[in-house]
């Protein structure tokens, strides 16, 4: 216990001294942004979710910031605890992140089913269907421009679009509460090349909530969903799929 006084120097000291009493441990590294990935939005309807989900990202990113510090790794855990006390959801999010890396599903041709289809409002005001991509392989993936994640794939898939341009479609679904004064000025600083659209909630319950961010899907040429991608997956997980898509 701290005594009740007003002794600056003293509480320092006493500070400095339990510090240094939190041996680290050395085999734990953080891994924040999947963590902040794979938080779970099905326990509440969509758009309170999502709005939860900013919140309990920008407090579980504060508390899990301390831990790449060595020296305060246990003091920065005891704070999330505290924050874990609070929020289910945070509790959701210090669960998965000492869980492995995000999830890649391939699915067997035989075994597929047909991508939920939908038309939704672009950029530029014009209607886009998913069906419309028949006979193209589709990237289908529903982001956030809070998302940190989301914000490390774009750029790949930007390089897609460019590279298998004649038989593949990227199709951006956001999830934005702001709309487009969030989602315009971010897909034009950063020369996004693929159709970008908004989330509604009949979307939303189509894919199964969004029960993750980023979800990206690989849609084959007949619209059957072939790949899932939950969380942040590498490079060549998504050039795999997609080429291997291609080629069927």
């Amino acid at each position: 216990m701290i005594e009740n006084n007003h002794d600056e120097p003293s509480l320092g000291r006493w500070v400095e001294e339990r510090l240094e009493r939190l041996a680290p441990d050395m085999s734990w590294q953080p891994d924040v942004q999947r963590g902040l990935a794979q938080l779970r939005l099905n326990q509440a309807p969509a758009r309170h979710a999502r709005r939860w989900l900013r919140v309990t990202a920008g407090t579980a990113a504060a508390c899990l910031s301390l831990m790449a510090m060595p020296a305060t790794r246990a003091f920065a855990r005891r704070c999330v605890s505290a924050c874990v006390s609070e929020s289910g959801l945070l509790h959701s999010l210090l669960v998965m992140v000492r869980q492995p890396a995000a999830s890649v599903v391939y699915v067997p041709p035989n075994r597929r089913k047909m991508a939920p289809d939908f038309v939704l409002a672009g950029a530029t005001g014009a209607p886009v269907r998913l069906s419309d991509f028949r006979g193209k392989v589709v990237l289908l993936n529903f982001w956030a421009t809070w998302c940190v994640p989301c914000r490390t794939e774009i750029p790949w898939f930007v390089e897609f679009q460019r590279s298998y341009a004649a038989d593949f479609e990227v199709l951006g679904v956001s999830l934005d509460d702001g709309g487009w004064n969030s989602v315009k000025p971010y897909i034009e600083q950063r020369n996004v090349n693929y159709p970008v659209m908004l989330a509604n909630d009949e979307v939303t319950r189509a894919y199964g909530g969004m029960q993750a961010l980023p979800m990206t899907l690989i849609v084959d040429k007949s619209g059957r969903i072939a790949a899932v991608h939950i969380g942040l997956c590498s490079r060549s997980e998504f050039e795999n799929d997609i080429q291997t898509a291609l080629h069927e």
